[in-house]
């Protein structure tokens, strides 16, 4: 996976910006690679879709090189200028256990520099999971925050934005996470992302 992030990263650097009239256009897709320390990597790829001002769309795949996976979709709304809401529902599948539904609830709210996203998912077969990032824009290249995620911590989270679609964002956090026999021992997790929005 490791690989996969780095020519992830080079074909981001890499690849030319389109540009409509003034300013760029979105077709809705943002993928992720990350690599998370004596963890599985994973992959995300998310779609969205504004349908209305108010209303739209979303789907998402989530893979981790451990072979769990899940894909997810539903609807979005946006209530004002500055927060949106979403939920869906979808499959899961865990490796050597079973397959089963998987929900989830997500909300991203920005006021000026700040933006605070919040994602809730339960599933039938892996249980809850949830990840929470509060961030604060230095510049239009700097971000730092502080970052929590089930099964791995809390801790501090730093976004560098190369260019205005790829943002490369590390955390380190704290927290108890389950050992090879399943008992929660004290430790630091490491986290390494990159993001290619187009």
């Amino acid at each position: 996976m490791l690989r996969s992030l780095i020519l992830l990263l080079c074909i981001a650097l890499g690849s030319p910006v389109m540009a409509a009239e003034e300013e760029e256009k979105e077709l809705g897709f943002w993928v992720e690679a990350q690599v998370v320390s004596k963890q599985p990597s994973r992959a995300i790829v998310w779609y969205e879709k504004d349908l209305t001002d108010s209303f739209g769309f979303f789907a998402f795949i989530w893979k981790e090189s451990d072979g769990y996976r899940e894909i997810l979709a539903g609807p979005t709304w946006k209530p004002f200028e500055g927060l949106q809401m979403g939920i869906g529902f979808g499959r899961e599948t865990v490796p050597e256990e079973s397959r089963g539904s998987r929900r989830l609830f997500f909300f991203d709210a920005t006021k000026g520099d700040f933006n605070l996203y919040g994602a809730f998912e339960r599933g039938r077969v892996s249980g809850p999971w949830h990840k929470v990032t509060a961030t604060y824009a230095l510049n239009e290249r700097l971000g730092i925050g502080a970052m929590t995620e089930k099964g791995l911590g809390l801790g501090p989270r730093l976004e560098y934005n190369v260019k205005k679609n790829v943002q490369i964002w590390g955390a380190a956090l704290r927290g108890r996470v389950p050992n090879a026999d399943d008992v929660l021992e004290k430790k630091t997790t490491v986290l390494l992302g990159v993001n290619y929005s187009f």
